[in-house]
């Protein structure tokens, strides 16, 4: 565990040494929302979204007492041709580093594509009976050091190719025990867009206790009803929509959905 850590560390310094630091808007990390549940083991995808291909990602994460980081696979997820999936997990501090890199060694490999997906799965063994949610939320570890950062492959003003360094957004979600896969929600709940802002498309997700006939609708600034997602009847539970806005321009919108009593407007962004 040690070597493997070291190995990323060295990396993740060679890619990071010449770099540049600059900011785009679409840059997150976040825990899906949505986890699965078997027995006492609890399965957190890792959501990431890069909107440039992307060539190395270091993420250092912590996760609360009553759980113990059993595993991190990286099967069938979007970096899985990766030459380093690394995982290095601490339970005695609560904490995970995850490196991922493209390519260390030849034939050539490309960078993760800009889009938006699950990198890894942390599968948790739930040892407190009582706890109702897992929290995860970035960290900065030293010596070795990690901090949550992307590495882009760019091309300076005379074409010669430079790493550049990029902090994403790191968004943090209470992933509750007691939801999906555990019973049906407790009470109706439109939860924020992810990603946001977005290019092109985005997945909004609500949650209802009963069935209802359910509405959600897009708006634009000036209230004027753009895209209707959903207007039908639709069974108790967690439900996800994807909003594709490729045919739309760049700007801020709004989502409401009705059901039944409940009716709730959200704020997202979309930047082309």
């Amino acid at each position: 565990m040690i070597k493997r850590l070291n190995i990323l560390t060295v990396i993740l310094i060679v890619l990071l040494a010449s770099s540049m630091v600059y900011a785009k808007a679409n840059h997150q990390v976040a825990p899906a929302e949505k986890v699965a549940l078997e027995g006492n083991l609890v399965t957190v995808p890792l959501v990431v979204a890069n909107e440039d291909n992307l060539a190395a990602m270091d993420i250092p994460l912590k996760f609360p007492d009553g759980v113990t980081l059993k595993e991190v696979n990286f099967e069938g997820t979007r970096v899985d041709y990766f030459d380093m999936k690394a995982a290095v997990i601490k339970n005695d501090i609560h904490t995970v580093v995850l490196g991922l890199v493209a390519q260390i060694s030849a034939p050539q490999k490309p960078d993760l594509k800009a889009g938006s997906g699950v990198v890894a799965n942390l599968v948790f063994e739930v040892n407190d009976p009582t706890l109702k949610e897992i929290k995860l939320e970035t960290t900065e570890l030293q010596h070795p050091d990690h901090a949550l950062t992307f590495v882009y492959h760019e091309a300076d003003e005379v074409g010669r190719p430079i790493s550049v360094e990029v902090t994403p957004e790191f968004s943090q979600v209470a992933l509750s025990l007691s939801g999906d896969g555990a019973g049906l929600p407790e009470s109706y709940a439109l939860s924020q867009n992810y990603p946001n802002p977005f290019n092109p498309s985005t997945e909004i997700n609500f949650d209802l206790p009963v069935a209802s006939k359910v509405s959600l609708v897009i708006y634009n600034v000036l209230g004027q009803e753009v895209e209707t997602l959903v207007n039908k009847d639709m069974e108790a539970g967690s439900h996800t929509v994807t909003w594709d806005a490729s045919n739309y321009s760049s700007g801020v919108y709004f989502y409401r959905i009705s059901a039944e009593k409940f009716s709730e407007t959200k704020k997202m962004m979309m930047l082309k």
